[in-house]
């Protein structure tokens, strides 16, 4: 029995500690009075977002659970309540936060793909889900771009919500440790969760009163006016939108420089930052600037979006409604296009014509074309036309119609797989996406059927051109120049354009022989991988750390890793020969040959540990007074100039 009770107790006691308005009083968490969070508890603690323990204490360096600080998050949202029925984590159903939980899935906050073995509700949430949550909280999408200067920077990079801690950082949600690190897989604590908290309730926009403060109301409004254009609160129907969060308004007023919202929101008026969007007759407003002129609170917008777009069935929040531009793949939204006039738009910058140009959406498994805008009164929509898909993701052999390779064509009844090869990647058909022009598109990268190499049962052949029939790809192809491919650190690469150093002797791949993992035979001796075998793609050598070979891929797969030896480092990335004084030819290729021992070869075999030497066959020659041939011409080495910032080797011929 007591052990009942014990278990009941810290029950109630996680209940107690997250749920708003259950707050034990901020004045008596004995804990905190040195605590460098002291006044973001205060804070969120006075709002009832967040709680103490039932001995009085706060114990700031706990840390938070999942399942908490989903809640304290929503309570700053705004949700007091939510759904209770959907199962949309398995191991939730009878958790006491399932409906907040809930409330953050259906508000994209949380995604539970992003949890396939289950939630774990009463886990410690880390730092790095942490980020991703406040940045879908306030309606922000994930940043790629450059991460900050954070000392444990490689460990960031291993995060799937890297993109979200940049966000994060950038909005001054979340830094890192006073030592620079971010430390994204570490535990969030309580401190750490209303500090942080605390920044999102500013750049949310949402008044947090402090304890004991009791704002007075100086007047109501009843007018709203944006542009030229009057709406009676209570006629019109009224939204204002926060980051992720949806405000009907029912009630107007100012407090203190504040718009007070149903007397529960506050927004800072007369300010040209955080300001909240403004919905009306499914119009969404980026707001500039919000401001009283008597009765009327005096919208300054920025910008007009379309709020939901709506079917027979279905009404669907344009935030997540993907549009496609001029048949082409996008990582653009509805919300992301711009009303201008009827039949204009504007997206990232951009004009459309809507007469002119073919904007495309995807409702459901439907695609249809914006002909126009229909503005009447008390709703503004989108005039809607069906039409073909301009998308494909995932291709299966069902949704091509014919491969022609050449002069013939490939019998599909005989192909069991095709896969792509798009900048070095190979993908399997199911994880393509094609649009009706052609173009392939992964990892939120689009790149043109001529930039795409097709493996039909392991044949490689270059797209030409892709056309579409009856809903049905076609591919007009040809065999590819690449006969052969390497794999070196999961990216494919042309064979021809490897080459394997054993004693600064160069090969090409088809001069050695892979016999098993780390073993390899070269001129009928068979050696074991060591330091002396090295790998040059992309003008730089590279130390082998395996080699193998691939019988499902039927090719050498190698991993690599930068080389410690400065004698190759060095090699030139880039070759310039001047014959009196004037550019001659850049570059090299097969019709670029040195002699050396009587004997010419091609001047790709040599390796050039200095500007004034080169090796072949672990010996040394001079590289001043060599014999150069280009193009069936001969000359001889003159002088030469190293660029070490750029490793640009100039030489002199004549």
């Amino acid at each position: 029995m007591k052990k009942t009770w014990i278990y009941l107790l810290l029950t109630c006691f996680l209940l107690v500690s997250v749920c708003p308005g259950q707050a034990l009083a901020a004045a008596n968490f004995s804990d905190i009075k040195n605590s460098w969070a002291k006044d973001s508890i205060l804070r969120l603690a006075a709002l009832g977002h967040v709680s103490g323990y039932p001995d009085g204490k706060f114990r700031p360096d706990n840390s938070m659970t999942r399942a908490e600080f989903t809640s304290a998050l929503m309570a700053c949202v705004g949700v007091t309540t939510g759904d209770a029925t959907t199962k949309y984590f398995t191991d939730v159903n009878q958790h006491w936060a399932k409906a907040r939980i809930n409330e953050a899935v259906k508000r994209g906050i949380l995604v539970p793909s992003e949890y396939p073995n289950g939630l774990k509700p009463d886990q410690s949430i880390k730092r790095s889900e942490a980020a991703a949550m406040l940045v879908r909280a306030l309606g922000e999408k994930a940043d790629n771009g450059t991460l900050p200067p954070f000392e444990d920077r490689a460990e960031v990079e291993k995060s799937s919500y890297k993109g979200f801690i940049k966000k994060a950082f950038d909005l001054g949600l979340m830094s890192g440790y006073p030592g620079g690190k971010f430390e994204p897989f570490g535990n969030m604590t309580r401190a750490q969760v209303c500090t942080v908290l605390s920044s999102f309730l500013d750049k949310k926009g949402t008044l947090s009163p402090n304890p004991g403060l009791n704002p007075i109301v100086s007047g109501s409004i009843g007018t709203i006016a944006i542009g030229d254009e009057l709406f009676k609160l209570g006629t019109s129907p009224l939204i204002i939108r926060s980051g992720m969060t949806d405000i009907a308004v029912l009630n107007l007023s100012v407090s203190s420089g504040y718009l007070v919202v149903n007397g529960q929101y506050a927004f800072k008026l007369d300010v040209s930052t955080n300001n909240p969007d403004i919905v009306v007759n499914n119009v969404r407003y980026k707001v500039n600037k919000l401001t009283i002129a008597g009765d009327k609170l005096v919208v300054y917008p920025s910008s007009q979006t379309i709020y939901t777009v709506s079917t027979a069935t279905h009404k669907y929040n344009a935030e997540f409604v993907k549009i496609y531009i001029n048949s082409a793949n996008s990582s653009y939204y509805l919300a992301d296009m711009q009303i201008i006039d009827k039949q204009t738009v504007k997206i990232d910058g951009r004009t459309y014509d809507l007469l002119r140009d073919r904007i495309t959406l995807e409702l459901g498994s439907s695609f249809f074309d914006i002909k126009g805008i229909s503005y009447s009164t008390g709703d503004t929509q989108l005039l809607l036309y069906i039409t073909d898909p301009v998308i494909k993701k995932g291709l299966s052999l069902s949704d091509v119609s014919a491969i022609f390779a050449g002069t013939y064509t490939l019998n599909l009844n005989n192909i069991h797989s095709i896969d792509f090869i798009i900048d070095g990647k190979r993908y399997r058909q199911s994880e393509v996406t094609i649009d009706a022009n052609g173009n392939f598109s992964y990892d939120q990268k689009t790149y043109s059927a001529s930039q795409v190499t097709m493996i039909v049962d392991g044949t490689a052949y270059k797209i030409n051109n892709i056309a579409i029939n009856n809903h049905k790809f076609i591919f007009y192809c040809s065999e590819s120049t690449f006969s052969n491919w390497v794999v070196i650190n999961d990216v494919y690469r042309d064979a021809d354009e490897v080459k394997i150093l054993k004693d600064n002797v160069i090969y090409d791949l088809d001069q050695i022989m892979v016999v098993s993992t780390n073993v390899i035979r070269i001129g009928g001796k068979q050696y074991k991988l060591d330091a002396s075998f090295k790998c040059r793609y992309d003008n730089k050598v590279y130390a082998i750390d395996r080699i193998e070979y691939d019988s499902r891929l039927q090719t050498n797969v190698l991993k690599t890793s930068e080389s410690n030896d400065a004698y190759l480092s060095n090699q030139p990335i880039k070759y310039i020969f001047y014959n009196n004084n004037r550019k001659y030819m850049e570059g090299i290729d097969d019709t670029v040959l040195i002699k050396v021992g009587g004997n010419w070869i091609s001047f790709s075999k040599i390796l050039i540990p200095d500007p004034a030497h080169f090796t072949y066959g672990n010996k040394t020659y001079d590289l001043i007074g060599a014999q150069v041939r280009i193009d069936k011409t001969d000359f001889i080495v003159t002088d030469t100039s190293w660029h070490g910032r750029t490793q640009l080797l100039d030489i002199h011929i004549y």
